[in-house]
């Protein structure tokens, strides 16, 4: 089997430049494509030196990991504090992951299932990789973006409570007699005020305008109180909102409701 330097060298290089760049944007780390390609010149270099190298295995073994930790490093730039340190080594352990699941997934396709297609077969093949893990990272992203926001919350009403989960929402800013607007699934607003609404609502029951692109919506509103987990109880009115349902969160709150 023939292996063009150039072509082995290149191949390399886009491999790792484009899984340094899926770590940084995993850790939410400074990018800078100057430093992403100087480091992933290293390790296509490193790629090409490495099959050369006549070394005990295990010694072998712990040199790869050591570059593995090292091109993430490079692409990194200057670490000064510790939150620094931890990012930096959440980059280069998923650069590791990402590197040994993709080139595992990569030589049992093509090395054992379809060991004689051409090497820009596997090039696209690392790309369909390289964009499914993209888009787990984006999901992951998302996730623990939300997850900042989510709060456990108490909702009162009478003698029934129930703890949820809430999302702050600063786009929320929704009030009714200078009480917060939170909005809650339908079926905490049941739970609460289901014998409320076979009776008419009554003294709970309330209703605000809203603007929305469909133009004005009548909301009913329902008091009752609300307390975040470490804060004082304070009154609130709770909308429902049927979008609600298929969320990992219960109730939107409302976005100064840490504050007040």
């Amino acid at each position: 089997m023939t292996v063009y330097i150039e072509y082995a060298f290149l191949e390399n290089f886009f491999f790792d430049g484009a899984l340094l760049a899926l770590a940084l944007y995993a850790a939410n780390a400074p990018f800078s494509w100057g430093r992403i390609i100087l480091s992933a010149l290293c390790g296509a270099a490193f790629a090409l030196v490495f099959p050369l190298l006549r070394l005990p295995k295990l010694l072998l073994y712990f040199l790869k990991i050591a570059v593995g930790f090292l091109l993430p490093l490079l692409s990194y730039g200057q670490i000064k504090t510790k939150k620094e340190w931890g990012r930096y080594a959440f980059t280069a352990v998923f650069f590791l992951v990402i590197t040994f699941a993709v080139g595992g997934a990569l030589t049992a396709l093509f090395a054992e299932l379809f060991p004689n297609v051409p090497t820009f077969a596997v090039v696209l093949g690392f790309c369909a990789l390289a964009f499914a893990a993209l888009i787990l990272v984006k999901k992951f992203r998302q996730k623990r973006e939300t997850n900042a926001f989510l709060y456990d919350c108490c909702i009162e009403y009478g003698n029934k409570s129930f703890w949820v989960r809430g999302f702050l929402d600063s786009g929320n800013t929704a009030t009714k007699n200078c009480l917060p607007v939170c909005f809650l699934s339908p079926e905490y607003v049941y739970e609460l005020y289901g014998d409320e609404i076979l009776k008419g609502g009554g003294q709970v029951c309330d209703e605000m305008c809203i603007s929305t692109l469909g133009g004005e919506k009548k909301l009913t509103l329902y008091k009752g109180s609300l307390t975040l987990k470490g804060k004082e109880k304070q009154s609130v009115y709770f909308a429902p909102a049927a979008n609600m349902i298929t969320r990992e969160y219960e109730l939107l709150l409302y976005g100064g409701i840490i504050e007040g």
